[in-house]
């Protein structure tokens, strides 16, 4: 990285920082006005806290850990515990003006090849199989871009202040419980980067739509979390799911908090092709409608499928990938759940695909 380029950058978010003194909000995604931008706090440079540098600075670092709420970009969701008290996030400027975390500026997307994938159960690598899972099937697909990470709190909050993602397409945080209040990651500051939870089939479809992508299919889905291979979970058939590579309930409290983990948390689990979180953390909505016994007709081998048609009744769509609430069953990449399209449940989330 060029030093007056970081620099051009960096005096670009101190100048924003300081004309003005009402809270800005961080540029997330390309639907988003330029001129909005989130004022940073100060450096944790070698575990000491310090200005960020300035226009005369020769040597400014690559790379900062800081304090308070994480900002989320589309293009880079994943974060490491700095050394030192607190919560501090290691984060590094890109050339484009983005922070991620430590190591290379890397993308928010995979593109995932075109191709053909064995869908469903195989009892021979998994021993027993639901029903809903067989049997196992080829299906070919097009070219697609999948979502590295599930999409977090801070980016749908983006989706409700323009009134996208809002009452007419997708029902706010539904406090049903004590415990589903606590659960819920939407409003919630310190969850900033978490998967946003609580949310209807209608709100992930539209903050989708509103980036200009789509949800994906089932089958889209399974072939990204399998990469292509007949395989029990997304990083391979062993080890077995764990609280090292996925968010899920091993024990009375899950993975140690009873709530989801920040996006990107468990990178042992993630997929050959650099996708995270398909295990786990929250189960993902697809665009497909769900019928058990789907994989034992003509349609699921189709070329690109898209699933049944819809039902006249009993409306749920397919969920894919365990959550946190759930055991080592859920979390392998053959296992189907369903949703109902208004039921904001605490352990459904979502990505996006285009």
């Amino acid at each position: 990285m060029k030093k007056k380029a970081l620099l051009f950058i960096l005096l670009a978010f101190i100048f924003a920082a300081c004309g003005n003194d009402e809270e800005e909000e961080t540029n997330l995604n390309d639907n988003e006005n330029d001129d909005t931008e989130e004022s940073l706090p100060d450096a944790i440079v070698n575990d000491t806290e310090q200005e960020l540098p300035d226009e005369d600075a020769e040597d400014a670092p690559e790379s900062f850990c800081y304090s308070g709420g994480a900002i989320l970009y589309e293009s880079a969701t994943q974060f490491k515990v700095c050394p030192g008290d607190g919560e501090k996030f290691q984060k590094q400027l890109c050339k484009d003006g983005k922070w991620v975390d430590e190591g290379d500026c890397v993308s928010g997307s995979v593109t995932i090849p075109a191709g053909s994938f064995k869908m469903g159960c195989d009892k021979e690598i998994e021993g027993s199989c639901p029903e809903d899972t067989v049997p196992l099937h080829e299906v070919a697909l097009s070219s697609y871009v999948m979502d590295k990470f599930e999409v977090p709190v801070e980016l749908f909050e983006k989706c409700m202040a323009e009134n996208v993602c809002t009452n007419d397409n997708a029902e706010e945080p539904h406090y049903r419980t004590s415990s589903d209040s606590y659960q819920c990651n939407i409003g919630n500051p310190d969850r900033k980067n978490h998967p946003a939870n609580c949310v209807t089939w209608h709100g992930a479809k539209a903050y989708c739509e509103w980036l200009g992508k789509r949800l994906p299919t089932e089958a889209e889905w399974e072939n990204a979390a399998r990469s292509g291979k007949v395989q029990i979970y997304p990083w391979g058939d062993t080890p077995e799911a764990s609280c090292d590579n996925t968010v899920m309930k091993s024990s009375a409290n899950g993975c140690g908090s009873n709530t989801t983990s920040p996006v990107g948390s468990k990178p042992d689990g993630a997929s050959g092709q650099g996708i995270f979180d398909l295990s786990g953390n929250v189960a993902e909505y697809t665009s497909d409608w769900y019928e058990k016994k789907f994989y034992s007709t003509e349609e699921a081998s189709k070329a690109d499928t898209q699933g049944p048609a819809e039902p006249e009744k009993d409306k749920f769509k397919v969920i894919r990938g365990g959550s946190y609430i759930y055991g080592e069953n859920h979390a392998r990449s053959s296992f189907r759940g369903s949703a109902k399209l208004d039921d904001p449940a605490i352990d459904f989330g979502f990505r996006c695909v285009k």
